[in-house]
């Protein structure tokens, strides 16, 4: 874990209010590009990722249609608002290779148009956009999946009956499952002669062509969660043998068309998301030199799961998220962890997402919330929504989500500090800290997000230096600084009825 350092030289600043409460407004965006260790806009200001994922993994593979099917895009729009609202500063927005290239060859200009259509909702609301290539059991043609288009599917001797419905990541080893996999890493010609790789690395470039000049979109993740096939599944050489030099065919493919969006890439499935082992066969000289921009993208799930979230899960995060950001320094990258969560009704699951959270704060890590369609639902069952009218969470855990965090600090970060517990009454009593550096990169003002939901009877704020302002009509704290070369932000809580608070 990186070191701590506090700077408490506090001076209590009058904090100006502008805006009015309602509907939070969007703010502009800027180029996003990689130092090699964070990500940064056009100011030099580091960018802090807190996400969530957006998906639709069957026709038309929208998230207009979904968590909810028949869904319209005002909904889509109306949810992706709420995600703003909520505190989020991006999504991880997935595209379906089946929806992009129905047929060998063939881009489907009205899929595109609809993914480019959203994208422009993001940048409407604020959000940042990670484009994902999403795959689950490489397909929905073998058991339910999503993913590749039928045509890029080996079918030989398949049957429905093969799938199991009690373990859902047990079909990884369904015959025909593994060999569509071990076909596309041997780079099998498809029906018309073309390798399946040759396919989807010109499909991708004709995503990057389309959003080569966006200042919306994040960066562009090669492959979900990619999964061995024949390859050992815990042993690093499907790294080494396949999967490095597919993503270079990518990357290459990515890079005609877009010479500077991030590409994020991930380790195996099987060695990140059953092992925790994120030090793969990938390194710093996987890419050649001239792909800069580049982002580690793992994911970290539970290894346990079922009813209940084992201790042992909790205590292991201690070592494991900064064994993921010590394995992104060591690549020359930052690091985002593409997707966390867990199934919020599993028992524990509140002291493992604190905990978690905490461990991703300690690091100053970018991640996104996998959503996990149903904890979506407005109280009818009938919309899309993290929070409802009041700003009341409508899950459970969304209240340990939407936290306070520096959004974009023009400097280096330091460390947060935050450390409250499952218990929403600590939410009261607990202070927000944040030191950041200067690094002559970055300028402007740094940006704090401080939901009402932690501050529920306002809160104070005192820094070692410089000025705040806080504008209630979109929750951000903007601090400019002072002549100091370590800025330290503390925003402590108000109890009720305490006079010389920020009010929401």
């Amino acid at each position: 874990m990186r070191n701590l350092i506090f700077l408490f030289l506090p001076v209590l600043l009058l904090v100006s209010l502008a805006g009015c409460a309602g509907t939070k407004s969007a703010s502009g965006h800027t180029t996003v590009w990689s130092d090699g260790t964070w990500l940064r806009d056009s100011q030099g200001r580091v960018i802090l990722i807190h996400g969530i994922n957006v998906s639709q993994k069957t026709p038309p593979y929208l998230p207009d249609s979904l968590p909810v099917t028949g869904k319209t895009i005002t909904a889509a729009a109306a949810y992706f608002a709420n995600i703003k609202q909520a505190g989020f500063d991006a999504v991880r927005l997935i595209i379906i290779w089946a929806g992009l290239e129905p047929a060998p060859g063939t881009i489907d200009q009205q899929y595109l148009d609809q993914i480019q259509q959203e994208v422009q909702i993001c940048k409407n609301d604020g959000l940042y956009v990670l484009l994902d290539m999403h795959q689950d059991l490489y397909s929905q043609y073998l058991c339910n999946g999503d993913g590749a288009p039928e045509w890029a599917c080996d079918l030989t001797g398949y049957s429905a009956s093969q799938c199991t419905t009690t373990s859902w990541a047990m079909n990884y080893i369904v015959p025909a499952i593994t060999q569509s996999f071990q076909n596309f890493w041997d780079d099998t010609p498809g029906p018309d002669g073309t390798g399946l790789q040759e396919h989807y690395a010109a499909a991708w470039q004709q995503v990057a062509a389309l959003f080569a000049t966006s200042t919306t979109v994040l960066g562009y993740e090669i492959m979900n969660e990619p999964y061995p096939g024949t390859y050992n599944l815990f042993s690093t050489a499907f790294e080494t043998q396949a999967l490095v030099p597919f993503y270079e065919k990518v990357a290459t493919a990515i890079r005609k068309a877009d010479p500077s969006h991030a590409i994020m890439f991930e380790p195996s499935v099987t060695l990140a998301n059953l092992t925790h082992n994120y030090n793969t066969g990938i390194s710093a000289t996987t890419f050649p030199q001239d792909f800069r921009n580049l982002v580690f993208a793992p994911h970290y799930y539970p290894l346990t799961s079922g009813s209940s979230i084992s201790t042992t899960d909790i205590t292991s995060l201690q070592t494991t998220i900064p064994e993921i950001a010590m394995v992104g320094a060591s690549m020359k990258t930052p690091s985002i962890i593409g997707e966390m969560g867990l199934d919020h009704n599993e028992s524990n699951s509140a002291a493992y997402m604190t905990a978690l959270l905490g461990e991703f704060d300690g690091e100053l890590s970018n991640w996104m919330f996998w959503e996990y369609s149903a904890a979506f639902l407005d109280n009818s069952g009938a919309g899309l929504t993290l929070l409802d009218a009041s700003g009341t969470p409508v899950f459970s855990i969304m209240d340990l989500l939407s936290r306070p965090y520096p959004v974009l600090t023009a400097g280096t970060p330091v460390s947060i500090s935050y450390p409250i517990t499952a218990d929403p009454a600590t939410f009261s009593s607990t202070t927000f800290t944040y030191t950041y550096k200067e690094d002559g990169i970055g300028h402007g003002t740094t940006e704090i997000f401080v939901p009402s939901l932690h501050f529920p009877s306002g809160f104070t704020v005192s820094t070692s230096d410089g000025s705040a302002a806080f504008d209630a009509s979109t929750d951000i704290l903007s601090y400019t600084k002072g002549p100091m070369s370590e800025h330290t932000i503390t925003i402590a809580p108000c109890s009720q009825g305490q006079t010389g608070c920020v009010l929401f």
